[in-house]
């Protein structure tokens, strides 16, 4: 379901999901004429991709009461996973004593129980009623997938639920608001220009945005706002596996490591002195800077810790990466994007998170001002999506 293969059965879900976020943003700041948060209608945005992939089913609107719940016991949940949250894991004494947080998992599991068994019930009648939509709990239930038990595609399921709904948001208003910055209107810019000269018209990318990722700079906003604003500071622990000879120390079989993605992910060494900037042009390179023909620049190896690193690289890199891609290329190709005077964003690449012990970022609320374009017809994209 997560394979590069499998992008093109979830291009139309993504098509449909996309515009609806850009349409979200058109219908609430008015047309542009006020300033309006974005947090709500991407995280409405981000979580409907999860659920459609686990169960099938979507979440239209932002003040839905399931997509309230599920923000807040995800939130939750990120809070006592984090591992500077948890010494007991590390000081196995600690295990003996009381703790509140194990009454407070218990309570939190039990609500996320209820909102799982509603999502699969709903999978089950949609089956009954003969309606096919791909995703983990339905090719389950149709007896298509027997490799794995009922408890494997349960927590495969949560994992694209609780990975999904905090990091995409959280990267797509870094993203939104470095953009909206006035260094990041030149960047906005070029993105605007990179798009057109590649597919001429608004309208062509709109059409093309959710089967395929083809304008590098596009990219390049997304690894860099990757790399700026890791949303998973403190990857989750890994076990080793074999022992490690790192520099003159030996690392035993079973240690376990904590990875430092934020400190990763700014290191001088790999990405110079501007290393604390944001800047999606060490990811480019161009002859002619002014006919915005920008090309990737060739790298090696890892890139950025995003996503973590190893066997426990996370398996939904891929559609998520598709699915900033559209969001951002869309929503720069319908608005000219400003951050709000009055309540701007706090772009700093740690203080930015106002949960900095949780598991995933989460993103300080700001206001963005998102003019229309000047002769995008963006009531006509959407209708091309049949909303």
């Amino acid at each position: 379901m997560l394979s590069k293969s499998s992008m093109k059965t979830h291009a139309p879900m993504i098509d449909l999901e996309s515009s609806c976020l850009v349409r979200d943003l058109y219908k609430a700041s008015s047309q542009g004429r006020i300033e309006i948060s974005v947090k709500p209608f991407v995280r409405r945005f981000a979580l409907s991709v999860s659920l459609t992939l686990s169960y099938g089913i979507r979440i239209d609107s932002w003040k839905d009461e399931l997509l309230q719940e599920i923000l807040d016991v995800g939130s939750g949940i990120s809070l006592l996973r984090s591992a500077s949250e948890n010494y007991q894991d590390y000081v196995p004494l600690l295990r003996w004593l009381p703790n509140r947080k194990r009454q407070q998992g218990i309570d939190l599991r039990a609500r996320r129980d209820q909102y799982v068994k509603l999502s699969m019930d709903a999978a089950r009648e949609q089956i009954r009623a003969g309606i096919d939509i791909p995703c983990v709990s339905s090719a389950v239930l149709k007896g298509e997938e027997t490799t794995l038990t009922k408890m494997e595609i349960g927590s495969i399921c949560l994992s694209m639920i609780s990975g999904g709904f905090e990091s995409v948001p959280a990267t797509f208003m870094m993203c939104i608001a470095s953009l909206g910055t006035e260094e990041g209107q030149a960047f906005q810019e070029q993105a605007y220009q990179s798009i057109i000269n590649y597919y001429s018209t608004v309208e062509a990318a709109w059409s093309s945005s959710h089967r395929e990722e083809q304008i590098p700079y596009i990219n390049a906003l997304i690894k860099e706002t990757l790399r700026q604003f890791t949303v998973t500071p403190m990857i989750p622990p890994h076990l080793t596996a074999s022992d490690i000879s790192w520099n003159d120390a030996v690392i035993p079989k079973n240690t376990i490591i904590l990875v430092n993605a934020q400190a990763a992910n700014h290191d001088i060494k790999q990405y110079g002195s501007t290393a604390n900037r944001f800047d999606p042009l060490r990811w480019l390179e161009t002859k002619d800077p002014k006919r915005n023909n920008w090309t990737d620049r060739p790298a090696t190896g890892l890139q950025h810790l995003a996503f973590g690193a190893g066997a426990r690289n996370c398996v939904g890199a891929g559609i998520a990466n598709r699915m900033l891609y559209t969001a951002i290329l869309r929503t720069i190709c319908c608005f000219q994007i400003r951050n709000s005077k009055t309540r701007p964003p706090n772009t700093d690449p740690v203080d930015y998170n106002e949960a900095k012990s949780a598991l995933v970022a989460h993103a300080k609320d700001f206001d963005v001002h998102f003019q229309p374009r000047s002769g995008v017809d963006i009531g006509s994209l959407l209708r091309e999506t049949k909303l």
